[in-house]
């Protein structure tokens, strides 16, 4: 009986890990344990290495390159960091004979999508495509960063976008996974014919339990003074300047509360943007940077312990997961009303709510978690009850169940 899985991801490396990354990773070791082989097949994009085992998971890499002339050296490590449409024959070939394939899991579109759906026509092996990025709910200024890096350069590769039916890999999918409710309302109204699911993303709740507070505090020196905390990937729909804003105001009465930022530089001119924004404010004593913080580095889990609130200043979020990270450690969880968080987060209940176009509302939201500790108490406890709904070996579940179906 064929059972291998095979996972498609437009990148796959520790040094960039995010949300796609987690969901890939957790995903493929609930699936060995029901019964499934799974290898995960992934550019070159940011790793030259073809072939490594990331947290015992099978990794094989391909050359590629992106069909555009004009293209600069830096706006293609920009691409390859975020939002790149790469293009790899090694990778066609690879799928074309690989045998025993029981699904293919894509995690992307574009080429490698195109090249999934003509693998899937020639060889009857049907392919579910996860949409973590957004597809159709993407706010119009999200979508113009990510294709930023294009502008100037001539797309010659529009022609194999045509022949392989690119704009078709959402359509004949044998099944479509959104991880925002609202999204699947979208794409189940436009491709009635396709099985379009809600599988949320999940979370390891004993590892974000774990952390240590004093070795954390001890570590970076935070004493016992206030923490906020906030982990996200360093570029502009992360919102991380309204954040800086906002902690501006919040020390002027509270001298002693630190911010710490956690995440992938993913955009380096808006790191460096940031870090002239904490010293143009008069903050730096108060702000600790993490940037590009292994995912695996107990550090990570420590932080969680050590903050007092957890704020979450996103403009736009495909799921989330970062909010049950927060959840799994016991805190209280402030956070934008946008994209999929709306899907498990209600105001007042198990998170507040705030407006991510003003700094000033969100300073009140976060003083007001730290003046009543019983209702920071009450939502920490409310959102880790519900983070209980989110384990791996839950989402893992249905996205089997998704596999058998088809």
């Amino acid at each position: 009986m064929k059972n291998k899985i095979i996972q498609v991801p437009r990148r796959f490396v520790r040094q960039e890990w995010g949300g796609t990354e987690t969901v890939i990773i957790e995903t493929s070791h609930e699936l060995h344990k029901l019964g499934y082989e799974v290898e995960i097949f992934t550019s070159k994009a940011l790793s030259g290495i073809s072939r490594e085992n990331i947290l015992g998971v099978p990794v094989r890499r391909f050359s590629y390159f992106y069909p555009r002339l004009g293209l600069r050296k830096a706006d293609k490590l920009r691409l390859d960091m975020r939002g790149g449409n790469v293009f790899s024959l090694s990778f066609l070939f690879a799928i074309m004979f690989m045998r025993d394939i029981k699904v293919i899991h894509l995690h992307t579109g574009g080429f490698m999508g195109g090249f999934v759906r003509l693998v899937s026509r020639l060889r009857k092996i049907p392919y579910v495509l996860s949409i973590h990025g957004g597809a159709l709910d993407l706010p119009a200024q999200q979508l113009k960063e990510i294709v930023a890096p294009t502008k100037g350069s001539f797309n010659w590769g529009k022609i194999f976008e045509i022949v392989l039916r690119c704009g078709r890999v959402n359509q004949d999918a044998a099944a479509i996974i959104c991880v925002c409710e609202n999204e699947r309302e979208l794409m189940a109204r436009k491709y009635p014919q396709t099985k379009v699911a809600y599988v949320p993303n999940g979370v390891d709740v004993e590892r974000f339990a774990a952390g240590d507070a004093a070795r954390f505090n001890k570590k970076f020196a935070v004493g016992d003074r206030e923490m906020l905390l906030y982990v996200g990937g360093f570029y502009p729909q992360k919102n991380h300047l309204l954040l800086l804003d906002a902690f501006a105001g919040i020390i002027e009465t509270r001298p002693r509360t630190v911010l710490v930022l956690v995440g992938v530089a993913y955009d380096q001119a808006y790191y460096e943007k940031l870090i002239s924004r904490i010293a143009a404010l008069n903050i730096s004593d108060s702000v600790i940077l993490l940037p590009n913080l292994n995912f695996e580095d107990d550090t990570l889990i420590d932080a969680y312990a050590a903050a007092s609130v957890f704020v979450f200043p996103s403009k736009y979020e495909t799921f989330g997961i970062v909010a049950l990270e927060a959840w799994a450690a016991r805190k209280p969880v402030i956070c934008g009303k946008v994209g999929g968080l709306v899907s498990f987060i209600r105001d007042n209940e198990n998170g507040l709510f705030f407006d991510v176009d003003s700094a000033p509302d969100l300073r009140r939201k976060i003083e007001l978690l730290l003046d009543d500790k019983a209702l920071a108490m009450r939502l920490a406890q409310a959102g880790f009850a519900e983070v209980q709904n989110y384990s791996w070996s839950g989402i893992a579940g249905k996205i089997a169940a998704i596999y058998e179906g088809i």
